[in-house]
């Protein structure tokens, strides 16, 4: 065992984690958060467990450092313990149009050419909403997938610009002629076709306790602010119960990380330390378009940290993974951390990754004879003839795996084995121990100021629609 110190440049590098389960990850994650917060680091940890016994301990820890007031906690599946959040502020109209059109593509039963409708139709909105330039949140964008009236208000409040003639057309593309009235009316089965189950997945966030915590105009958490100020955010993912819309936001809050990154690798500030996001389940919401992000992460001085269970998770075709993809995580993270596994390809594939070494063999050998003679006198007597021994030595050189593949199998409770760009080493993470008799969750509240906002959505309940 040795002593692992690692500085903010070598993390800048990003790191990648993986262990079976029951592998020691969580007390690997909670002393990682223990030691940025004691540098006053600011970190992001997506949870992908959404355990109440979990979110105690990062607020244990947060107290314990005098770090409690920055923290954050977004938890989609109960907003009694979770403080507001939008996905939908920040980005251009690209940006928000391929937010919004992964819902579609984690559905899985829509055809090439209904997303591409759909996509069609969300660019024109999202081009319309960027030039109106207010907030706006899930149930705005439901309202105007659905209802002329909401289209109509949208090209009212809308200044002249391109945006505005592009949503223009959408709507006329949208329309037909009543053949009573002879005037021009909403197809809502055109309408429905375009958008496909869009619009219906886009209400799954504006009800229940997803809605109260995502729709808010001037939320509490924003990502480019708390990589700014060194914020401490606590993604809860409920995968278990609500696997579905658990993966899909958890999209929806990488791509908007995406956008935050962008935004701070443009800027003069860069957070100090190095900032850090640890990401839980990893392969359950990663995205194609999220390995360019790593190289823009780095010179942002963002630590990403991706954490799995297997390396054939990374190129699940199911979740629009490849191989290409698990090689750009694995070339572009430099720090690995494994424990304890027990699939057999990711114990190959991480034994290559440490790589070969030129390995010395030696073999010796010992030999010795005796020859007898019978004596003239008495045949029965026999006289030594001549005695002989032999010695012989060779050394052979060759390549051969610096960690085999079954060592990755055998570590214990809370070893595990680090690999780097110039060392390899066997490492023991301590046990971290956590006071968790008060089980009440004491977070900070913050009162945010009113914003005015798009209010489409309010605007469509208030007439009864």
């Amino acid at each position: 065992m040795a002593d692992l110190r690692l500085d903010s440049s070598s993390m800048t590098r990003h790191c990648l984690g993986i262990a079976a389960t029951g592998g020691g990850k969580s007390n690997f994650l909670n002393l990682i958060l223990k030691q940025q917060m004691m540098r006053g680091g600011g970190a992001i940890h997506i949870d992908g467990k959404n355990s109440r016994e979990a979110l105690l301990e990062f607020l244990n820890l947060a107290r314990q450092h005098n770090r409690w007031q920055d923290v954050r906690i977004i938890n989609i599946g109960d907003a009694d313990f979770s403080h507001t959040y939008n996905p939908l502020l920040r980005g251009d109209n690209d940006e928000i149009t391929s937010r919004v059109m992964q819902l579609l593509e984690a559905g899985g039963g829509n055809s090439a050419f209904f997303r591409s409708q759909a996509g069609r139709g969300m660019r024109a909105i999202s081009g319309i909403l960027k030039l109106i330039d207010k907030p706006f949140n899930f149930g705005d964008l439901n309202v105007i997938m659905s209802n002329e009236q909401a289209m109509r208000r949208l090209l009212h409040m809308a200044p002249q610009g391109k945006e505005a003639q592009d949503f223009q057309i959408f709507m006329d593309q949208m329309m037909t002629v009543d053949p009573r009235s002879g005037q021009k009316m909403l197809n809502t089965q055109k309408l429905q076709h375009t958008f496909g189950d869009l619009a219906g997945r886009l209400h799954s966030y504006y009800v229940g306790n997803a809605g109260k915590v995502l729709n808010s105009y001037n939320p509490e958490v924003d990502l480019y602010q708390a990589i700014r100020q060194n914020q401490l955010v606590y993604v809860m993912l409920p995968m278990l119960s609500k696997s579905e819309i658990a993966v899909d936001f958890a999209k929806f809050f990488i791509s908007d990380l995406r956008t935050a990154i962008g935004q701070i690798q443009n800027d003069k500030y860069k957070p100090s330390p190095t900032y850090l996001v640890l990401m839980d389940e990893f392969s359950s919401y990663a995205q194609p378009s999220l390995a360019p992000v790593f190289e823009q992460a780095r010179s942002s001085n963002i630590c990403l940290f991706p954490f799995i269970q297997t390396i054939s998770s990374l190129k699940d075709k199911g979740n629009g993974l490849s191989e290409d993809f698990a090689s750009k995580i694995l070339g572009n993270t430099w720090n690995k951390f494994s424990f304890l596994l027990q699939e057999p390809e990711s114990c190959e594939v991480m034994s290559r990754v440490a790589g070969d070494s030129l390995q010395e063999s030696v073999s010796e050998s010992f030999n010795e004879s005796l020859a007898f003679n019978s004596s003239g006198e008495d045949a029965s007597v026999l006289k030594t003839g001549s005695r002989g021994r032999g010695h012989g030595k060779s050394i052979s050189y060759d390549y051969g795996a610096i960690v085999r593949p079954e060592d990755f199998k055998n570590l214990g409770p809370g070893e595990g084995i680090y690999i780097g760009q110039k060392q390899i080493l066997k490492i023991q993470v301590p046990l971290l121990t956590l006071n968790l008799e008060d089980k009440n969750i004491d977070m900070p509240r913050f009162s945010m100021p009113e914003k005015e906002g798009l209010g489409i959505a309010q605007m469509y309940e208030s007439l009864g629609g």
